[in-house]
């Protein structure tokens, strides 16, 4: 039996193999099909298989030869029986299978519209789930063995062997200078002119007086704009606004070097170490970041900061806590991470209350443990103590809840607009009493949630707030599928690699904010406008170059993210889950953002931190041989 089985495995992974070519080169969009295929299943699923393979027979059959050989190799190179890693890569190819449906027409009405269309659903989930397994496996196997490139020899490798952080830092600080001259006096998003409305009181006529409040971190409004006002006394807001680029450049230079120190520390692989150097001088997500004043910058390299500590704590152990210097930089980590952005809190006390509970439970018979304690809880009392004096200072009003009801909101006008019929009056009046019923289904755009959550109502109390969401909660029981649509509708470009989230954040001195531009004193210059559109469209080419492209994709961050996870379960691996639950609860923060596809800066901490967290784990694999 076990011959038999060993020799039917190959028919079936080259018919699996055809699958996945299937699914990766074919058209999803229902084609236009003759009036014989129409009256007909049959010929309805042929003729539809054939319209979407037009002229793909080449490159379908390359695809299915090298996944054959891919398998081949797997095979070859491990034994290992896989459980977790299929599950895993099974879902994923469910959200890539609704994702190919909601990239048509924001629905799934096209998956199973035809006798056709449903054959190639099938055909696109499972030729998808095996192609994400075999790289799966692939990417095990290339962990596994330790592979690496040779080392080489030259002034400049025995210097960095001898300063693996001065070397990266003065490298990655040159890097910056082209950047931040074409840039000056700097970049701000529409974020960054609120919060710099906000702290500088500036009345608009056609608006009113930009509020204070906690909608955006005070203490980054109050960092970057009190180094612009200082720059004004001192006679240029542009100088200031420079200033705070170039300590932002500075802040790039250090933590990235940090992070390639720590990875050589860990005997990380030298490939590994110099995709991550090119990646921060050349990658968009590193060089579109430090010239912008922007609060995802600050807040992704104080999580890379921390996750660094982390591994460290789990690397050095005992002599951890005895480092001054470590102490201090986890505390910048931490202070950093819950200061810089108001959602940083969400991955902070999580993270502080396990490392507590594996130190204790690790440390608890000695005298090592007050030094955990204290090291993990002042920051946290700090940060908070840090907010709140700020709050009283400025006066700073709190921000308004619908922040962190992004996706329920969201959820519920995907409800309305599919089963609006359905609601009834008591479950539209807890709604109105929040956001604006009547509108909701016209305002809602699938991939974002902003144009529905505008609608809050301010004066809402916390008692119309919970019925809300007791309401919320009903709906959701009585018809769940909604909600997973509206949640995949908003965030598959999180996983899914053949939508790119190529729309970085640039300076937005429009004429919505050019009063408070002029308010301040910050006047545009333009330097080099010529290169300026060269850099810019280089940085779009590189989106969608082979191999800059998987680097410049944060679904492929993410999907490594996901396989390491698998890894260390199937392994026992536990010591990596814990620096790898940073970047997990920053999935799950992506999840209940305002979307994903139009603002990859919210999964910077993912993309940052990935490479070190990536080199601890195959530091792991290398204590395990």
């Amino acid at each position: 039996m076990k011959a038999i089985l060993e020799k039917g495995r190959a028919p079936l992974a080259l018919c699996l193999c055809i699958l996945s070519a299937l699914a990766l080169c074919m058209q999803f969009p229902e084609s236009e099909l003759s009036a014989a295929a129409q009256g007909s299943s049959i010929l309805n699923i042929m003729e539809n298989l054939r319209l979407s393979l037009d002229g793909t027979a080449v490159l379908s059959s390359f695809v299915a030869a090298a996944l054959y050989f891919l398998w081949r190799h797997n095979r070859r190179e491990s034994q290992r029986p896989y459980v977790l890693l299929p599950i895993c890569c099974f879902l994923m190819a469910v959200i890539w299978l609704m994702a190919r449906g909601f990239a048509i027409d924001n629905t799934l009405q096209s998956l199973t519209s035809g006798w056709g269309q449903m054959v190639k659903s099938g055909i696109y989930l499972l030729g998808s789930a095996w192609f994400l397994t075999q790289l799966g496996i692939a990417l095990d196997v290339f962990l596994e063995q330790g592979n690496d490139v040779g080392t080489g020899s030259g002034r400049l490798l025995a210097f960095y062997r001898r300063h693996s952080f001065l070397c990266p830092f003065l490298i990655l600080l040159l890097s910056c200078i082209l950047p931040l001259a074409l840039a000056y006096p700097g970049g701000m998003c529409a974020d960054s002119w609120c919060q710099a409305g906000m702290y500088f009181q500036v009345v608009r006529p056609d608006w009113g007086l930009y509020e204070f409040t906690s909608h955006h971190p005070p203490a980054h409004t109050v960092y970057f704009s009190a180094i612009i006002a200082l720059g004004k006394k001192l006679g240029s807001a542009n100088l200031g606004l420079f200033a705070v680029v170039l300590l932002q450049a500075a802040m790039h230079s250090a933590v990235f070097a940090y992070a390639l120190h720590t990875m050589r520390q860990l005997g990380a692989p030298r490939y590994l170490r110099v995709l991550s150097l090119l990646a921060a001088i050349f990658s968009p997500f590193y060089v579109t970041a430090y010239p912008m004043v922007i609060k995802d910058n600050v807040y992704s390299w104080a999580i890379l900061l921390f996750v660094i500590e982390v591994i460290y704590m789990l690397h050095l152990g005992r002599d951890y806590w005895r480092s001054g210097r470590h102490m201090a930089l986890l505390a910048l980590g931490i202070l950093g991470s819950m200061l810089m952005r108001n959602n940083g809190q969400y991955v902070i006390y999580p993270m502080v209350l396990l490392l507590l509970i594996v130190f204790f439970i690790q440390y608890k018979k000695t005298g090592v443990l007050w030094r955990v304690v204290l090291a993990l809880l002042l920051p946290v009392l700090a940060a908070n103590l840090i907010q709140s004096g700020l709050m009283r200072h400025y006066d700073i009003e709190k921000g308004s809840i619908r922040e962190a009801l992004s996706l329920p909101i969201q959820q519920t006008a995907r409800y309305v607009l599919e089963r609006g019929d359905e609601v009834t009056a008591e479950e539209k009046s807890a709604i109105a009493a929040v956001l604006d019923y009547d509108n909701m289904a016209q305002d809602y755009f699938p991939m974002e949630s902003d144009p529905v959550k505008d609608a809050f109502n301010p004066e809402a109390t916390t008692a119309d707030v919970l019925n809300y969401l007791k309401t919320w909660l009903r709906m959701g029981l009585k018809h769940p599928m909604v909600y997973v649509k509206a949640t995949v509708n908003q965030s598959y470009p999180l996983v899914y690699p053949f939508a790119e989230c190529n729309r970085l954040a640039g300076s937005t001195l429009s004429r919505y904010h050019l009063f408070a531009a002029e308010t301040i004193g910050i006047r545009d210059v333009e330097v080099a406008p010529r290169l300026n559109n060269i850099r810019d469209e280089f940085n779009q080419d590189l989106f969608y170059l082979p191999f800059t492209g998987l680097v410049c994709s944060i679904p492929v961050h993410v999907l490594v993210l996901m396989f390491l996870c698998c890894y260390a379960l199937s392994r026992q691996r536990w010591r990596f889950l814990i620096p790898a639950l940073p970047l997990l609860l920053s999935v799950g923060i992506v999840l209940l953002a305002p979307g994903i596809a139009g603002t990859p800066r919210y999964a910077y901490p993912i993309v940052y931190s990935l490479p070190v967290v990536m080199a601890y784990y195959c530091s792991l694999v290398k204590k395990e041989e």
